[in-house]
């Protein structure tokens, strides 16, 4: 079972497939044009060391209310110690943190941290304010939450928290 016909290289098949011995080069496909790509850099770095970029972004900013200011840094530092604190402990020494400062934000998993907290008072504004907030987002850790409320209905020594953890123990089971 000889193969008495020639063998075709890839080049051969190549040139039966488009017609053409080779591709052409990158810079043939894709054109560009140098004389306009340095006057585009050029042109950004006259904006940006004139400093228009930075007025436009301030101006910008200022405009929708977004500029960031040593305070927010302050805040999303206090948030993020809730975020991360495990035990009741730390727990309780961030929120009192940031209750020195703020209020407690509209935050579902804040919220939740917060109904860790020792004191009562401050469950009870934590567990309001996340019952108001459940129609619209839920905290991630659940089960954890629901655990901690049904510790504070079993041993509250007001009506009104039992009844407030019984009601959002209902609407996040």
């Amino acid at each position: 079972m000889s193969d008495d016909r020639e063998r075709r290289s890839w080049k051969d098949i190549d040139r039966m497939r488009d017609g053409s011995s080779r591709r052409e080069p990158r810079s043939e496909r894709y054109p560009r044009s140098q004389k306009g790509q340095k006057s585009y850099r050029a042109a950004l770095d006259r904006a940006f060391n004139s400093g228009k970029i930075g007025a436009l972004i301030k101006e910008q900013t200022e405009e929708e209310g977004t500029e960031k200011t040593p305070d927010d840094a302050s805040r999303i530092k206090l948030l993020h110690a809730i975020s991360t604190a495990e035990d009741r402990a730390s727990i309780t020494k961030a929120v009192d943190a940031y209750l020195e400062k703020y209020e407690l934000p509209d935050d579902a998993n804040v919220l939740a941290k917060a109904v860790h907290h020792r004191k009562a008072g401050i469950q009870l504004t934590a567990m309001q304010k996340l019952n108001a907030l459940l129609d619209t987002e839920k905290p991630k850790r659940v089960r954890a939450l629901v655990g901690q409320l049904k510790m504070i209905r079993d041993m509250a020594d007001e009506r009104e928290m039992e009844e407030l953890a019984d009601r959002l123990i209902d609407r996040l089971d």
